[in-house]
């Protein structure tokens, strides 16, 4: 970061400080888990009071962008997806975004996801679907363990597939997913089909593990069209219960 002075404009000083602070993140002349100057540093370099530089660090936490410690300082920090799941958890306790709604996003994040990660997945990665895919097998007749296994699967693809994004924004909408997972269940259980629901978790992991990208999506995108089918059902009884 350069130390030299830096003159700014006289409004917004906290908003510019802050714009050039997340420029010098954006150029990497910051680095995630690098502790930024003290305040009178900062104060000194962009000629500015302590309380802009301040104002300043405060917006950029708002942001996520950096951490205040309380002593050890102001840290940049890592990437991670608790904006994102802060939003979209907040987001279907208020109803703003129907289950149905979830499923649609999580459909086009998730079959690209099975497809990548039937061409970028380590053993390890296999293993780990595998005993997940297996935990829901042994898990039919009790739906909380069946729950947390058919997540955690969801997760593990999207971290197998290399792509960060995809990972983030998965790992962001787990409380929503678990959520749908058991009130899709709960349907899937009504009908007598939870076997059904392992049974295409089986073939989408069967279809990674062989390293089959097409297949692999077709089976992800087979599954959603089950489970939004499903979800649509439960959308329907509860018009029927809402009629006088």
């Amino acid at each position: 970061m350069n130390s030299e002075a830096r003159k700014l404009e006289k409004r917004a000083l906290p908003q510019l400080v802050s714009e050039e602070l997340l420029g010098d993140i954006e150029r990497g002349e910051i680095s995630a888990g690098e502790k930024l100057p003290p305040e009178s540093v900062l104060a000194e370099q962009f000629g500015v009071s302590r309380g802009v530089v301040r104002e300043a660090l405060k917006s950029l936490q708002a942001q996520g962008v950096v951490e205040i410690v309380n002593g050890v300082g102001t840290v940049v920090r890592t990437l991670t997806s608790t904006p994102l799941s802060d939003y979209f958890t907040f987001a279907t306790r208020l109803r703003e975004i129907s289950l149905v709604e979830l499923l649609e996003v999580r459909r086009g994040l998730e079959v690209e996801a099975s497809r990548l990660a039937a061409v970028r997945s380590s053993q390890q990665e296999l293993q780990e679907m595998k005993n997940l895919v297996a935990g829901m097998g042994a898990s039919v007749s009790n739906p909380s363990a069946f729950r947390g296994f058919d997540a955690a699967f969801h997760v593990a693809i999207a971290r197998a597939s290399k792509n960060p994004m995809l990972s983030h924004l998965l790992e962001a909408i787990r409380v929503p997913l678990e959520r749908s997972i058991e009130e899709g269940l709960a349907n899937w259980a009504m009908l007598g089909e939870v076997e059904q629901v392992w049974e295409y978790h089986s073939e989408i992991a069967e279809a990674i593990v062989d390293g089959s990208p097409d297949r692999a999506a077709r089976a992800m995108d087979r599954h959603f069209e089950q489970a939004m089918r499903v979800m649509d059902l439960d959308s329907t009884y509860q018009s029927e219960e809402d009629r006088p």
